[in-house]
């Protein structure tokens, strides 16, 4: 299995998996899946084939770790893998890297992951993901830290956006979610609900990067009373 890390983090098991270049390198790797995923994944298009199946493998080997032997890891129909009762999990991919996180849970805890290669984009993208006042921290920065915490904040909130997802079922817009580092350099994530919508406690975690890639997770659980 072509495991690139395994950690036991804040929220779960961390594990990321490398992904092939080459066709029958990805056949090879969904060999180590189940017949239902197997079938599943020749019914996506080569690319799509590869990180689905790396995402599935690294979901699986955190499971694994777990002591979890989980059935056929389908979908559901937000995207998100369909996992057994009493577990919680998420996926992300990049081209060369998929990396998963899942944890054992009594049902009320959803979580979510995130993974970003480390590099400037092609163009600014803080006008349409950061918030008015996540844009005036970030651009107090000098030049190498601005672009590093822009792409932090990003992944910070693709992480929580996957862990609102199961319960909101719906599009989350990037500045419906306010970042913060506290004192300690940790991130504070804040979410306003809409009207009728349950309130969230959100927890993020910024990882230790793997060989050039950002990584964030996230834990998200209903607020009591």
């Amino acid at each position: 299995m072509p495991v690139a890390f395994a950690r036991t983090v804040a929220f779960g098991r961390l594990v990321g998996v490398a992904l092939p270049d080459a066709v029958d390198d990805v056949e090879a790797l969904a060999a180590e899946l189940p017949p239902e995923e197997r079938a599943h994944a020749r019914t996506l298009l080569p690319a799509r084939r590869v990180t689905w199946v790396g995402g599935r493998v690294a979901l699986r080997a955190a499971l694994a770790d777990l002591g979890v032997v989980a059935p056929a890891i389908l979908s559901t129909p937000r995207g998100a893998p369909l996992l057994p009762a009493g577990i919680a999990g998420s996926i992300a991919h990049k081209r060369t890297l998929a990396v998963a996180l899942a944890a054992r849970t009594s049902g009320d805890v959803t979580l979510g992951v995130d993974v970003e290669i480390e590099r400037a984009p092609r163009v600014d993208i803080s006008p349409r993901v950061l918030t008015a006042d996540e844009r005036r921290r970030v651009d107090a920065l000098a030049a190498p830290a601005r672009v590093r915490e822009v792409l932090a904040l990003f992944a910070a909130k693709e992480a929580v956006y996957k862990g609102l997802d199961p319960w909101l079922g719906r599009y989350v817009a990037f500045q419906e979610v306010e970042l913060a580092r506290g004192a300690d350099g940790a991130l504070d994530a804040g979410f306003t609900p809409r009207a009728g919508e349950p309130a969230f406690v959100l927890e993020v975690h910024e990882e230790t990067p793997f060989e050039g890639h950002v990584l964030m997770t996230a834990r998200v659980h209903q607020r009591s009373g």
